[in-house]
């Protein structure tokens, strides 16, 4: 039996060392770190727009502030019975917010409303009901609703509303700025954009559809609210 005892790490039997070069090393470290299984960074489950996006929470309207400086928007928003919507303040999760918005997918038409998402796993599922009793807000009034251009119908006549909103000499083909708006639908357009009908950027221009809800607002004429939100 050959004796072994003794023999170093590529000792042959004639106890001569086999030396193992410095090419030879980098390719033992390299063969080594090859068996390690890499750890990928995990994925967003969610756009990067939303994630670097900043949300805005905890937006409420102080009521009694707003009373005593007699500020119209009060009795506008009582009116269509809106003050649990602009009073609620509860704990906000941004991430899950993000993550709510970016799988949200819509089952809406201008008879029924309703939009599922999936939240960390869970699928959450809203139509106008369910939404009426977690807000506590009417689940009444015209529905309405046109990304592109006027909504029609209804009763509705965009001649009228442009020259409530922007004077008797606007036109319904203009552009709407908010700078042309009085200081008090100013702050009622900020709140609707800030509570209803959300948008990204600036808050300069009025879209058709924020210039349909601020008329209904002003005018005290009950819009469904809760379908604007689904929409």
């Amino acid at each position: 039996m050959a004796k072994t005892k003794g023999l170093e790490k590529g000792e042959g039997s004639k106890g001569k060392k086999k030396s193992v070069g410095k090419k030879g090393k980098e390719k033992a470290a390299a063969t080594t770190s090859s068996t390690v299984p890499e750890v990928s960074a995990p994925k967003l489950r969610y756009p990067e727009a939303y994630f670097n996006r900043k949300i805005l929470v905890g937006k409420v309207l102080d009521f009694a502030f707003c009373s005593r400086e007699g500020f119209p928007i009060v009795e506008w928003l009582r009116f269509q019975g809106l003050k649990p919507l602009f009073s609620l303040n509860k704990p906000s999760f941004p991430d899950l917010m993000k993550e709510f918005y970016a799988k949200i997918v819509s089952s809406s038409s201008h008879f029924s409303a309703g939009i599922s998402t999936i939240v960390k796993g869970k699928t959450i599922e809203f139509d106008l009901e369910k939404l009426h009793s977690i807000l506590n807000i009417p689940n009444l009034g015209v529905k309405g609703w046109n990304q592109r251009t006027w909504v029609s119908g209804d009763g509705f006549d965009r001649l009228d509303c442009v020259r409530v909103l922007f004077g008797e000499n606007a036109e319904p083909l203009q552009r709407m700025y908010t700078r042309n708006l009085p200081q008090h639908y100013r702050f009622l357009h900020r709140a609707i954009c800030t509570h209803i009908l959300p948008k990204a950027g600036g808050f300069d221009e009025v879209t058709h559809m924020e210039a349909f809800t601020l008329y209904h607002f002003v005018t005290s004429r009950p819009i469904n609210v809760l379908f604007l939100i689904v929409m």
